[in-house]
């Protein structure tokens, strides 16, 4: 006589999941989008069929991923996910993962060059103005010595924040995300150890420059030799390029 089939068990999400991933389904398809009204948490739960604690759980996972807020007391609304809020999710998962610094460079040779590019084309006169003024602070931040490198720092993660602004492509935003919080405080460090200030100016200038006169690939060429520049400063500083990033 055959043995009989070994089957497994049927895959049953938890209720308030299932909530979750049809309310998120909605956003994500276009059905629900940002600043719509749900219903209240009432009837939510009635469309449902859950209870009001269910419900709550699914609204909870929701919140956190940003994707829905309080409009007021009763009424939740549909809200677009913050760059912030995604790039601390991402970030933890980097951390978890054991991503190192040089995996972070590697991706960030690919994207901040490109960033350069794409401001070049799509930055406004407004935007080339804030960042020609950015500049200028960075200079006379290099020029203070070891009593400003906190200064120069916060003007290196500026600059990069702005750059990857001014291309207004929100999916180059969201992938650079993580950088913000566990690649570009590396610079920190580099600067303490280095007081690498007139090499930032220097390449600060040019991609600026390239900007300013819409040359993309001046742009992402200096952007590049800027990134190598990290990369040497990691190493010169003894920072641990191969080590996992901390948060």
């Amino acid at each position: 006589m055959s043995r009989p089939s070994s089957f497994s068990k049927l895959d049953h999400h938890p209720a308030y999941r299932v909530v979750s991933e049809k309310i998120r389904s909605a956003i994500t398809s276009g059905e629900l989008v940002a600043g719509d009204l749900l219903p209240t948490e009432t009837e939510l739960a009635e469309q449902f069929g859950v209870t009001r604690s269910t419900l709550r759980e699914a609204i909870r996972l929701l919140e956190h991923g940003g994707l829905i807020g309080r409009a007021d007391r009763k009424r939740l609304v549909v809200t677009l996910p913050q760059t912030e809020q995604i790039g601390r999710s991402v970030s933890s998962a980097m951390l978890m993962h054991k991503v190192t610094f040089r995996e972070l460079w590697e991706v960030a040779m690919g994207l901040e060059p490109l960033a350069a590019r794409l401001a070049c084309a799509n930055a406004s006169s407004d935007e080339k103005s804030q960042l020609r003024s950015l500049w200028q602070r960075t200079c006379s931040a290099a020029e203070g010595g070891a009593d400003h490198h906190q200064l120069l720092l916060e003007c290196e993660l500026e600059f990069h924040h702005r750059v990857a602004q001014a291309t207004h492509n929100h999916a180059l935003l969201q992938a650079r995300a993580p950088l913000n919080d566990l690649f570009y405080p590396a610079w920190g460090a580099v600067i303490r150890a280095l007081s690498p200030g007139a090499r930032i100016v220097v390449a600060h200038r040019h991609v600026l420059e390239a900007i300013e006169h819409n040359q993309p690939e001046q742009a992402g060429l200096w952007m590049e030799k800027h990134m190598q520049d990290f990369r040497r400063g990691v190493e010169l500083a003894e920072l641990g390029f191969e080590q996992p990033v901390s948060g």
